[in-house]
Formats: C-alpha cells, sequence, structure tokens
C-alpha cells in the first residue's frame, strides 16, 4: 500500500514542473556506502561488504551500486531471474519493478510497474524515467521535473553545467527549456545535433555543407550556457574531452587524426593521435590516446599535448579513482605513476560496471570450462564469487565477453562524475 501511495504520488507530480535548484548542491556522484552488487546461486542479486557477506539478501533481479546513499534495483515479480546480460540499451524492464533502496535494504521509492529508471544512478541530483515510448527526469527527492515525452526527444542526462540535452533544447534542473533547439548559427542555419554539456559549453553540429550532390558534412561548433556560438561551425569533428579541453578535425584533413583545442578554440596540438571515440581526461588530468604503429598502440597525454605515459599498451582506459585498465598480454590495473598494481589472471577479464571501487572489482573468470563472477581485491585475492548462470531460455552465454569499448566505458564510469562525459563520448557517431 505504501508503494502504492509513492508510486501514485509520482505520476501527480509527473503532470506539473517542480523547481528544484536548491537540492542539488551537494549531492556526492560517488559513494563510501562501502556496499557491492553481487548475485548468488539462485540467478537472483543482492549486495556483499568488504568481506565478501550478503548483507542485504540476494532476493532482486538486478541490483547496482550505491550513489548518494541509494541504490537502484530491480524488485522481482515473477519468481524468474532475468537473464544475465542486460544492455544499456534495454535497461528499462517491464518484468521487473524499479525502486531506489537506502543501505539498510528500505525502499526509498518504486516506479509502478509500467516505468523504468533509463539511468541507474543519480547524475548530478537526477535521474531519467519513463516507459516504453516516453521518458521524463526526476531529482534526488523522486520529484518529476521534466514531465514525460515522448522516447524521441532524445532526453539526455543531467550533466554538472545544470542542463540535459534533447531534441527540443536544453533543459535545466528547474524545468524549464532554457536553449531551444531552433537557436541559428552564424550563418543562419539550425543546429542538427545538440550534444551534452562539458565545461561550460556544448558541441553542436549542422549538414548544411556539401563536397557534392552525394556527400553531407557535419560542421562541428560549440554553444555556451547562454546559447551563444562560441566555437565557429568550420570543423570536420569536435568533442569534448573533459578538463576545458576538445578534440577537432579540420574540413581538408585527416579524418583519422584529433589534434586538442581548448573551450575559448585556442589550439593546442595539431591533429596528430588517432580519433577515438571512447577517450577523454579522467582523473589526474591524463587521457588515453592512440596511433597505429605495428597495430594499435595506446598511451596517456595530459592536458597541454604532452606525453605523460609512453604508446605501449593495446588499450586502455581513463582514469578513475586512481587506477586504469590496459591491455598487454592480458589486463593489468596501473596507477598514474605508470606502475602495474594488478595482473589478472589469464582467464579473467575486468567486468567494468562497478570498475575498482572501495578497494573491490568484478571480474568475469571463464576458462571455457568454469564461468563465474569474482570480486577481487588491489591484491588480486578472491573476496566473494558466484556462478554464472544461463538465461531463462537456455542461452549458454547472452553475455557479450567480446572486448567491446562502448559498453566497457559506460559501466566503468556509472556512478561517477565522469559518467556523462563517457556517454557523450560512447554516442558520439560519424
Amino acid at each position: 500500500m505504501k508503494n502504492g501511495n509513492i508510486s501514485l504520488l509520482f505520476i501527480l507530480a509527473a503532470c506539473c514542473l517542480v523547481s528544484c535548484e536548491n537540492q542539488f548542491s551537494n549531492t556526492p556522484e560517488e559513494d563510501t556506502t562501502m556496499l557491492w552488487p553481487a548475485g548468488d546461486s539462485t540467478g537472483f542479486w543482492g549486495f556483499i561488504n568488504e568481506k565478501g557477506e550478503m548483507v542485504i539478501p540476494a532476493k532482486y533481479d538486478r541490483t547496482y551500486g550505491f550513489s548518494g546513499g541509494m541504490a537502484q534495483v530491480y524488485i522481482d515479480l515473477d519468481g524468474k531471474p532475468l537473464p544475465t546480460y542486460i544492455s544499456y540499451e534495454t535497461s528499462v524492464i517491464t518484468s521487473s519493478q524499479h525502486a531506489f533502496i537506502n543501505k539498510r535494504g528500505e525502499i526509498l521509492f518504486s516506479l509502478p510497474e509500467d516505468k523504468g529508471f533509463f539511468d541507474h544512478y543519480f547524475y548530478y541530483g537526477c535521474c531519467r524515467y519513463g516507459g516504453m515510448r516516453s521518458i521524463g527526469m526526476m531529482n534526488n527527492h523522486f520529484n518529476a521535473f521534466i514531465p514525460e515525452y515522448e522516447s524521441g526527444i532524445n532526453l539526455g542526462v543531467m550533466t554538472k553545467d545544470g542542463l540535459a540535452s534533447s531534441v527540443l533544447g536544453y533543459f535545466n534542473k528547474a524545468g524549464k527549456l532554457v536553449i531551444p533547439s531552433y537557436i541559428n548559427g552564424v550563418d543562419g542555419n539550425t543546429y542538427d545535433k545538440m550534444y551534452d554539456f562539458c565545461d561550460g559549453i556544448a558541441v553542436v553540429y549542422d549538414y548544411i555543407d556539401m563536397a557534392d550532390m552525394y556527400t553531407t558534412y557535419h560542421r562541428y561548433g560549440a554553444i555556451n550556457t547562454k546559447g551563444e556560438l562560441v566555437i565557429d561551425t568550420v570543423y570536420a569533428f569536435l568533442q569534448s574531452v573533459g578538463c576545458n579541453r576538445l578534440v577537432y578535425t579540420r574540413k581538408d584533413g585527416d579524418y583519422s587524426y584529433v589534434g586538442l583545442m581548448d573551450t575559448q578554440g585556442n589550439i593546442i596540438t595539431e591533429p596528430c593521435i588517432r580519433r577515438d571515440w571512447y577517450s577523454f581526461f579522467g582523473e589526474g588530468g591524463l587521457m588515453p590516446v592512440g596511433i597505429y604503429q605495428d597495430g594499435a598502440q595506446y598511451g596517456y597525454m595530459d592536458i597541454n599535448g604532452n606525453m605523460q605515459i609512453p604508446y605501449k599498451y593495446a588499450y586502455a582506459t581513463p582514469f578513475c579513482n586512481g587506477y586504469a585498465w590496459v591491455l598487454n598480454e592480458g589486463f593489468k590495473l596501473i596507477n598514474m605513476q605508470d606502475e602495474v598494481v594488478l595482473s589478472l589472471d589469464l582467464w579473467q577479464i575486468p567486468y567494468y560496471d562497478y570498475g575498482f571501487r572501495e578497494g573491490l572489482c568484478r571480474v568475469f573468470y571463464n576458462d571455457n570450462k568454469t564461468r563465474m563472477y569474482q570480486y577481487i581485491n588491489l591484491q588480486g585475492e578472491i573476496i566473494y564469487s558466484w556462478p554464472y548462470e544461463p538465461d531463462s531460455q537456455g542461452n549458454n552465454a547472452p553475455q557479450k565477453h567480446e572486448f567491446d569499448r562502448k559498453d566497457m566505458l559506460l559501466r566503468l564510469f556509472e556512478g561517477t562524475p565522469y559518467y556523462s562525459l563517457a556517454l557523450q563520448c560512447a554516442q558520439m557517431k560519424d
């Protein structure tokens, strides 16, 4: 009855705009609750502590990490666990009831059964929700401040700048459309795409510049939080990468390479690194960058364009919580001094949806005979493990085990201040 009343209040709240600007000033994006999502042999999920003890019982279809003192769970409705793998694109599962709980396992808020959360956390105090054909946004007090629109508006996550992108334009935390999508560029043309804000600017582009009757080029630029064009739409490619930096490609250049500029449009380096959709400046002001030299090689560049860690890895992730995963004859965890602090077993693959946080990381173990999930510490010791189960259709491996950079990036940075930037990078397309 309590959850039904809460759901009713939610539906009523969704019909109005709620001003909530003062509710977000101290919302932590990371958490020190010291509880980790984990499953057991039944296929259901709960939470373990740092000793590997299941302290919130495994009774949910799925659980996600804590952020801001709350964790999202999928409440089971049919007595059967969900398939092992749920992709980002299909995170709204109507066979489960979506809810947030506190560290005692008490339900703080639950959605009606035909609704779901599009985010697993509250990013800067905001979380997207909706149905199969609608999407809106609520704050961390569970008040809807952007009502449900048709899902075609492509509502983005809330960013540090307090703006969420959409086809309609940019919404603020009061639910007001403050930058409409029909604003014009310097040549009078409207923008075809508007990306998330980062460091006070947002990348925009149009398709107007035609090389011939068969080829249309993107023209990238950037606007500020007032909707003013601050970088002209004269670039063939432009992408925010954090730390007040963007990567760019000129129209007359090689589209495979990018250079570095600041948010005022000042060029820092000429295009000299391979364009990688999934790289950005993480902790410590270091960004993984790649070249092709006897195969792909990755190192780390600082915000001034200097290489701080040389090209030597087959792949590398941005730094988070002081560490980064690199691929070099197996997966290794390095610190910012490029020291290897952990080398995984040949059969262990980092499971990126929770990274290395508060000393634990989840990995997937697969030697073609035994498949299981493991939580390990920085010494490589197994703290907790549980079996990998086939889904209800009997498929033996629904989880994508190949090296998927987009999936890796989104999962590694979920629940951190870097997530909105990781999502932006992952969504960039040619």
